[in-house]
């Protein structure tokens, strides 16, 4: 479905070309100032210059010489040069009726050509739990993934778990250390191994802050985990099955995580499923002059005479003859080209992973890897920060457990309940409904700050019922859902939405506009946008349910148009926090 500020567009694109002003784009927007029309164009400012003429004399014409149209009700210029332009409320009316009852199909016209998207956002690390500072990566990515997906393109969700490194050499050396007898370390061992793992995810919470200790003190671990590392990536049969079993108790733990975030993701791949292209891709790089030897390890200069900063040589091998993160990451292109026909690329990582996706971009776009252009997107991030402007960490100061972070949460929220609406619930409804506030609460407090901005964690404002917060926007959805069963059944198909204040008025405009705020998310992989359109719509409802008496409106027609209206509202403010993979309530 064409958008309003398309066809604004062309009917003043129009108007310039008729009136002699040759516009190659005509641009209308969002009137951003209150009180000046609904939307307005700024071209004739732009132009004035190339037609020496004074842009209120340029916009005068070009208002005169708008088509006959059922769109615009008035139009009118705003010196030094703005076309100011007001809709007709029956349009209105009649354009988001229709556009909002037939939303997810007239979405997947926005984009255009559909795409094949990975979005690579989990980044948890096996036989490590997760932590807080995985929650960013996990929330926005989530929220990346059901745009891309809402919009039409096929898009998958990658955990691209940490699997295959150093860290795996330090946990086996670790168990060997702890637990020599094992099976796994008898290299004469033929037999089939246990279908046991030797080790739980609580032992291994323990075990790699042991071995990563213990690899900074004792250079002889160290060299032995290097080994490891090495003896893994080469295919060692009992290396490999222990790390199978680690594999497979963490895979439980890290899912169980996830789902806690209503976080899904549609690939539970690792860096160790890039290793069957890695040693082919090395070959490869090396014999077309790409990889080099340099301090015995191989490496793919990146850099190129307009950076500013030095962009050191991508490392593809170490010295030890082990690959590196780096390594894998580049054959996952491969692989997601290879097996999944990929165009186009997301990764959700920190800020201060820049270096790294820079230098991997260049080396996949550089050394001819790939068959077709995919594009690769870094979609960084900032931290989330206590008070004291420093990472967010427990009380004792050590680095915070995810699943700790979310009962702290669901602890508050439930306060907040009780306190907002205990009096209407029983114990069982407000610990239900406290689960579902405590993740909107810290959902959106995330997702509403632009993604590379840090921001300040604040448990009380976070779950406040009041001001930009989830909690506000769930209770304005159960709001509505109770003003609609109030009013009772009405088959609203017979009745139509009508304009009879500026408070509906200004509904409507909003509501026109979801199309823009969800392309703006889509394009910048920022669903703070998101945040902002769900936050305004939320508070225009809520002075229109003040100014209308919906449940007692004795005219039918008029009361049919709120209630429909009111639909509408719900309809997007659902549909906004199903794509901020927010759950809703029915009761509050």
């Amino acid at each position: 479905m064409e958008t309003i500020t398309n066809k604004l567009s062309k009917l003043i694109g129009e108007a310039f070309n008729k009136t002699g002003y040759v516009l190659n784009d005509c641009k209308v927007v969002k009137c951003v100032i209150e009180g000046y029309g609904d939307f307005q164009c700024n071209d004739a400012m732009q132009i004035a210059k190339q037609y020496k003429k004074a842009p209120f004399l340029i916009a005068e014409e070009v208002v005169k010489n708008i088509p006959s149209n059922n769109i615009i009700e008035n139009c009118y210029v705003v010196k030094p040069g703005f076309i100011n332009i007001v809709i007709n409320n029956q349009f209105l009316c009649e354009y988001v009726s229709s556009y909002i009852e037939n939303l997810d199909e007239n979405v997947k016209d926005l984009t255009g050509v559909k795409k094949n998207i990975i979005v690579d956002y989990g980044g948890a690390n096996v036989a490590k739990p997760l932590h807080i500072g995985h929650l960013r990566s996990a929330i926005i990515g989530e929220s990346v993934k059901r745009i891309c997906a809402y919009l039409g393109n096929k898009t998958l969700g990658d955990v691209h778990l940490g699997d295959w490194g150093l860290q795996m050499g330090m946990i086996i050396s670790e168990i060997k250390l702890q637990k020599p007898d094992l099976v796994y370390f008898d290299d004469s061992y033929t037999g089939e191994y246990p279908s046991e793992s030797p080790v739980t995810i609580e032992d291994l919470s323990v075990i790699y802050p042991t071995a990563s200790s213990r690899a900074k003190s004792d250079e002889n671990f160290m060299n032995e985990a290097r080994k490891a590392t090495f003896e893994l990536q080469n295919g060692k049969r009992g290396y490999r099955e222990l790390w199978k079993k680690f594999m497979e108790v963490s895979l439980v733990d890290l899912k169980k995580n996830y789902e806690a975030l209503n976080v899904h993701f549609d690939l539970w791949l690792g860096e160790s499923d890039a290793n069957k292209y890695c040693w082919d891709m090395i070959e490869k790089l090396k014999k077309d002059g790409f990889a080099y030897e340099s301090e015995g390890a191989y490496v793919v200069d990146v850099s190129n005479d307009q950076d500013k900063v030095e962009i050191p040589p991508f490392m593809l091998v170490k010295t030890d003859g082990s690959i590196l993160y780096s390594t894998t990451d580049l054959a996952t292109i491969i692989l997601r080209e290879k097996e999944y026909d990929v165009d186009k690329i997301i990764y959700l990582a920190d800020n201060r992973q820049s270096l790294h996706f820079t230098q991997l971009f260049r080396c996949a776009q550089k050394t001819n890897l790939l068959t077709k252009n995919i594009e690769l997107n870094f979609a960084s991030f900032g931290t989330m920060n206590g008070k004291d402007g420093k990472p967010y960490k427990t009380r004792d100061g050590g680095v915070m457990k995810l699943s700790n972070l979310i009962d702290e949460v669901t602890q508050k929220a439930l306060e907040k309940v009780k306190v907002a609406r205990g009096q209407n619930l029983t114990d069982e409804e407000m610990l239900n409904i406290s689960d579902v506030v405590a993740l909107a609460s810290l959902k959106f407090a995330d997702l509403s700050n632009y993604r590379t901005k840090d921001y300040v964690f604040d448990l009380d404002k976070f779950c406040s019922f009041e001001g930009k917060t989830g909690p506000y926007i769930l209770y304005t959805i159960t709001r509505i859902k109770s003003l609609l069963k109030k009013c009772g059944e009405k088959n609203l198909d017979n009745f139509n939405c009508n304009v009879y204040s500026t408070a509906e008025r200004d509904i409507l405009i909003h509501l026109s506009q979801f199309d823009s705020y969800l392309m703006a998310s889509y394009n910048d992989f920022a669903p703070s946008y998101l945040c902002d359109y769900v936050y305004n719509l939320a508070n225009l409802f809520s002075a229109f349910y003040s100014q209308c008496n919906i449940s007692k409106e004795q005219d039918e027609t008029k009361q049919a148009s709120w209630m429909k209206l009111s639909n509408y509202c719900l309809t997007i403010l659902e549909k906004v926090l199903d794509l901020l993979a927010i759950k809703t309530l029915d009761k509050m």
